[in-house]
């Protein structure tokens, strides 16, 4: 399993290689759900240990958010850039090639969608973050829904 930190650099370097600039918290949040969910979807395991909760604009990781939050040391942060296996490269290629173009607000709309951020939601209002975890198993479903939907598309 992959270090959380280190998959959400390596994430970043690519959208940096291909515009120039590094990515906004919500679009790195939706991009590491959906390689998450890519790694269920193929590796039928979780790409790396960190939880997700159910916020109103989607999933959230609260390791990322705090990295976000407080002043990045990003030369240590930088070594984990290249720390990730050539699968987990592969991974995060593949979500690039399919969602890194998307806005940051389409991905929050894609997000939406997904079974186990709604569970996470349940009972909440909309503008209520909530404090509720994603459910691994409900993830799961996600990722078998998607899968189901390539297939046929293809």
């Amino acid at each position: 399993m992959e270090n959380t930190m280190g998959v959400a650099m390596a994430l970043d370097n690519l959208y940096y290689e291909k515009n120039g600039k590094h990515m906004d918290e919500m679009r790195m949040h939706k991009l590491m759900y959906f390689a998450q969910r890519e790694s269920l979807m193929y590796n039928k395991e979780p790409l790396f240990d960190a939880t997700f909760y159910g916020w109103k604009y989607g999933p959230v990781l609260k390791e990322v958010r705090n990295q976000f939050k407080k002043d990045l040391n990003l030369e240590e942060l930088t070594k984990l850039k290249d720390s990730v296996s050539d699968n987990t490269k592969k991974i995060l290629e593949s979500v690039f090639d399919r969602y890194g173009s998307l806005s940051s607000w389409k991905l929050s709309a894609l997000s939406h969608e997904e079974f186990s951020w709604k569970m996470a939601r349940s009972g909440l209002n909309y503008e209520d973050n909530g404090n509720v975890p994603l459910s691994l198993n409900a993830m799961k479903v996600d990722a078998q829904r998607e899968l189901v939907s390539r297939r046929r598309a293809a």
